[in-house]
């Protein structure tokens, strides 16, 4: 199977092509900059934004056969790690480039895609523990989740087969897309993150449907 990536050079998209090229898929990556990932057989690079459909376009032609499937997994970024630092990334960057990779992949007749989006964003909010809350509310991470909470109405609004997986802080155990039981001590590794959004699109699970995964 041949995959689109958006988000290949980032900590969870590295995972994800890895995971990909060791199980005998293949992959084009559109990065910001190619520098950033390692090339390896199996894997084209393609330069680019995922805020310009052009570039989009591009990717989907670099390969003699054009993907069978998109796997999303980018991120905002701020000036450091800190949760209080600063958002580098402009305002709408996860919807705007979510709507346009689902746009070019409509054109061109490519109906999967499976998206990471991040534990609070759409459905899960409510069931979030009060402390996830409140460091959300009181740190620049709220702007990520902003931005991911409008990743998950737009991929809504789509007539795709989307999935859209949440990883909290796999065989992996699913909560539903509205988390529930989600718990303080939840989490997941890249790893399972990885090779859960890989089995998603090749087996055409959750289609439709938002989910929090945890180990």
């Amino acid at each position: 199977m041949h995959f689109l990536l958006l988000g290949a050079s980032g900590r969870t998209g590295q995972h994800v092509v890895s995971e990909i090229l060791s199980q005998g898929h293949t992959a084009t990556a559109l990065v910001r900059t190619s520098s950033n990932i390692v090339p390896r057989p199996g894997l084209t690079i393609v330069t680019g934004s995922p805020l310009s459909k052009p570039d989009i376009r591009s990717a989907l032609a670099a390969t003699p056969s054009p993907p069978s499937a998109a796997i999303i997994t980018l991120n905002t970024v701020r000036k450091s790690d800190s949760p209080f630092a600063a958002q580098l990334s402009p305002l709408r960057f996860l919807a705007d480039s979510c709507a346009n990779v689902c746009g070019v992949l409509e054109n061109a007749g490519i109906h999967r895609v499976v998206v990471m989006s991040t534990a609070g964003a759409g459905d899960s909010w409510g069931n979030l523990p009060l402390l996830s809350k409140v460091f959300l509310r009181w740190t620049n991470v709220k702007y990520a989740l902003e931005d991911h909470s409008l990743v998950d109405k737009e991929m809504r609004l789509r007539q795709l087969d989307w999935t859209l997986a949440t990883d909290t802080r796999t065989e992996v155990r699913t909560l539903g897309s509205k988390g529930d039981g989600m718990s303080l001590s939840d989490s997941v590794n890249v790893s399972s993150v990885a090779r859960f959004l890989i089995k998603v699109a090749v087996e055409g699970l959750f289609i439709k449907s938002a989910v929090v995964v945890v180990n």
